[in-house]
């Protein structure tokens, strides 16, 4: 029926969300493989020193049998990457994988766990780039974030790339059983993570957030996630802005950890808008870490597609003013969508000063760059279709 609006059933694994959650570490690994083989530990270069837990977590594994093999991972993943670390994996003695970092940990753990069951390599699954279809077998997988952004421990994707202005990429591997087989959300980890990461990140679990209310695609049923997590992120990610590090913010850390969770959810089932439209073939092109590509590009596309539903009036307008308006009102701000803008430009400007959030610029990004990126730019989910020259603007006033 035309104009029917139908409720998708939302599909989500096991989740502990509680400060010291990591404890469900082994028993939840010992729930999903019955004997013990080798747990495949992807995370960063920092966890072990910065995170004594993380390391005790897996001495628990150790003593019950299990072997671990470590897989580092410095910057985000490319397919070829993720290739050559599979073929360092134990064969057929891999039994689960355990990613423990930030967004681009979990791609790879994610990716990892799926690759360790397909022939062939990794760009040939990916999406817009090969030409075979993911099977959907894996590993099991436990995710464990730490940085409160991407919500990738929920999503059906893996993102994967190799910066470059002639052939670079930024593709997904993406099947429906990819997300996690369980989830631990545990606020201790995310104290040691540097301010700006914490900005960046939460900025663009933020963007996550507000993209998917806003696209025509969400439902009531989202609606209801998304309202209690745009409000959760907006008391939060202001403070951890200005004073995380400096204060334990555990209780912000908490909410944000599940702000961040909700928006891997959302974009799952939504898709997003011209803010992902955008940075995602700007990473394609250029060595831009995605949560500051994010932060910078959010305030202007979300300005933009203010002004581009204005133009347009009737429910287009009615649509986006208000939505905006009620995110404003959830953030503590008055009933009108130009002042969440405003207060998406103050998020900005307070990243800049108290977090350090570096510019767009600062990547060494140029002409070159943005022409790129534009070339291969998406409006996607957005309420409103905005032309290149918007993007253009857009990318502009990120920089």
């Amino acid at each position: 029926m035309a104009g029917a609006r139908f409720l998708q059933p939302i599909q989500l694994p096991p989740i502990a969300h509680e400060p010291g959650a990591i404890e469900w570490l082994l028993p939840w690994v010992e729930e999903l493989v019955a004997a013990p083989g080798t747990a495949v530990l992807v995370t960063g270069r920092s966890t072990w020193a910065q995170l004594p837990v993380v390391g005790q977590a897996v001495e628990a594994l150790r003593s019950r049998g299990w072997g671990v093999t470590t897989v580092v991972v410095s910057g985000e993943p490319s397919a070829e990457w993720v290739d050559e670390q599979r073929h360092q994996l134990p064969g057929s003695d891999a039994a689960v994988v355990v990613a423990i970092g930030g967004g681009s940990v979990l791609d790879a753990g994610k990716a990892l766990a799926a690759m360790a069951c397909e022939p062939g390599p990794t760009r040939a699954y990916l999406e817009g780039v090969g030409d075979r279809s993911p099977s959907g077998q894996r590993l099991p997988w436990v995710a464990v974030p730490t940085t409160l952004g991407t919500g990738s421990e929920v999503t059906h994707n893996a993102v994967l790339g190799q910066p470059g202005l002639e052939d670079g990429y930024k593709r997904s591997l993406r099947h429906p059983r990819y997300a996690a087989d369980r989830v631990i959300l545990d606020a201790q980890l995310s104290a040691p993570v540097p301010r700006t990461v914490v900005a960046s990140a939460g900025l663009d679990a933020f963007s996550q957030l507000l993209e998917s209310y806003l696209a025509p695609t969400t439902s009531p049923l989202l609606d209801a996630w998304l309202i209690h997590a745009l409000e959760g992120a907006g008391a939060a990610l202001p403070e951890l802005i200005q004073r995380h590090g400096d204060v334990d913010l555990q209780a912000q850390r908490h909410d944000m950890a599940l702000a961040a969770t909700v928006s891997g959810v959302a974009l799952t089932y939504t898709g997003l808008g011209v803010v992902h439209g955008l940075i995602g073939p700007l990473g394609g092109v250029a060595a831009i870490p995605h949560g500051v590509a994010c932060a910078n590009v959010l305030p202007p596309a979300m300005r933009h597609t203010l002004s581009e539903a204005r133009t347009l009036g009737g429910e287009t307008q009615g649509w986006v003013e208000q939505r905006m308006a009620t995110v404003s009102v959830l953030l503590g701000g008055e009933p009108r969508a130009d002042a969440l803008i405003e207060t998406l430009e103050e998020w900005r400007r307070q990243a800049r000063v108290h977090a350090g959030l570096p510019g767009v610029a600062d990547y060494g990004i140029d002409a070159r760059h943005l022409e790129a990126a534009l070339a291969r730019g998406s409006n996607r989910r957005n309420p409103v279709a905005l032309s290149q020259a918007q993007w253009r603007t857009i990318l502009d006033e990120g920089l």
